[in-house]
């Protein structure tokens, strides 16, 4: 579990456009969709070009954090798996 403190620390950080790089690189996906748009891992390691390690990490973190959220499923075209969506959580 994070501690509160650390939370704060976070918010501050994103409040004052600091986020760490590549949660930054991940965030920026968002920003150029429409409200509410979803995105898989996968997804967003291809429009941002990172590895899909970086991106599980960064988003796992975001996620934490109350950044984004997961909602929702789609089915990856290729490997016909289902994988989670995640969007930009209320509020921010």
């Amino acid at each position: 579990m994070i501690a509160y403190t650390s939370l704060e620390a976070y918010d501050e950080l994103r409040e004052a456009g600091d986020l760490p790089p590549m949660e930054a690189r991940v965030m920026r996906v968002f920003e150029t969709s429409g409200a509410g748009a979803s995105y898989s891992r996968q997804q967003i390691s291809q429009i941002s070009g990172m590895p899909i390690n970086c991106v599980c990490g960064r988003v796992n973190t975001l996620v934490a954090n109350g950044v984004l959220e997961e909602h929702g499923t789609r089915i990856d075209p290729t490997t016909r798996k289902p994988q989670k969506l995640v969007r930009v959580a209320w509020g921010y």
